[in-house]
């Protein structure tokens, strides 16, 4: 009876033990179960769903950001839509905070990230990328350029307005012989004060100052040649290889076919795909 008791409170504590290690799975939210992508081959997933989860950071116009009707729009958005026309799928958007945007693709939350992303050898180590266009840094003057500005050299001896911790104000502080470079909180501040004769011209990111610029045609221009280019890629993950060949297939298709130029058009009234 002895032994009889010992063996059945031994195996009582195996059975405890085995339900213990066991953790149930938890719930998790409908939205959330939505946002999350299968495991396996991510474009036969895509093409079985039927539709391509992007994850975006919905805060940067004019690439990607919401309307007076909390609309998504923007050059990226158009673009999206364009992929997935190619790609024979519906695009869904999953925002994501800029931060933790590299993370959320690792975790699978979303197939890609479009999302206007600077390439660059850091975050190749993560990810791969298929590039679409490259967004430099531009000059821009009051329109009828008064002091006759053509180039990035034609600054030595100017007054240089840029906004504060972007890439225009490293941009400028890299040219030699600038007679001063003025930094502002806002692009909007550098414009305003060019406008009143303040400055002779302004550094800017190509993508952001030719948006400004059709918000008030005839108002400034710019001159020369974008400089310092730095690709834009669609962020994929290292092991989905057959998504992002894909991809590449798309991309050469809507270069070709002029789509990229006609949302360039849209956005920013010049074709800056072509950097």
């Amino acid at each position: 009876m002895k032994k009889f008791i010992l063996s059945l409170f031994t195996f009582t504590l195996a059975l405890l033990v085995i339900a213990c290690g066991a953790q149930p799975e938890l719930p998790i939210s409908q939205t959330e179960n939505d946002s999350r992508v299968s495991g396996g081959n991510t474009l036969a997933a895509i093409r079985e769903k039927g539709e391509i989860i992007i994850g975006l950071d919905d805060t940067f116009p004019p690439m990607e950001y919401r309307n007076d009707k909390n609309e998504l729009v923007g050059y990226d958005i158009d673009f999206a839509k364009a992929i997935g026309k190619e790609l024979g799928v519906e695009v869904k958007y999953v925002p994501s905070a800029w931060d933790g945007i590299l993370p959320g693709l690792g975790a699978k939350r979303f197939d890609i990230i479009l999302s206007s992303m600077s390439v660059t050898d850091e975050r190749k180590k993560q990810v791969d990328f298929v590039e679409y266009f490259g967004a430099g840094q531009i000059v821009a003057v009051k329109a009828g350029n008064p002091l006759g500005i053509r180039s990035v050299e034609d600054l030595k001896g100017k007054v240089v307005g840029v906004q504060l911790g972007s890439t225009g104000e490293a941009a400028a502080d890299s040219i030699e012989d600038i007679k001063e470079v003025k930094k502002y909180n806002t692009n909007t501040d550098v414009f305003n004060d060019m406008a009143l004769g303040r400055l002779d011209a302004a550094v800017i990111g190509e993508m952001v100052g030719r948006y400004y610029m059709t918000t008030k045609p005839g108002v400034f221009e710019v001159v020369g040649e974008s400089f310092q280019i730095q690709p834009m890629g669609i962020a994929v993950r290292k092991d989905d290889v057959e998504l992002r060949e894909e991809l590449e297939k798309a991309v050469q298709t809507l270069k070709d076919n002029g789509t990229l130029s006609e949302i360039s058009q849209k956005w920013f009234k010049a074709d800056i795909t072509k950097n």
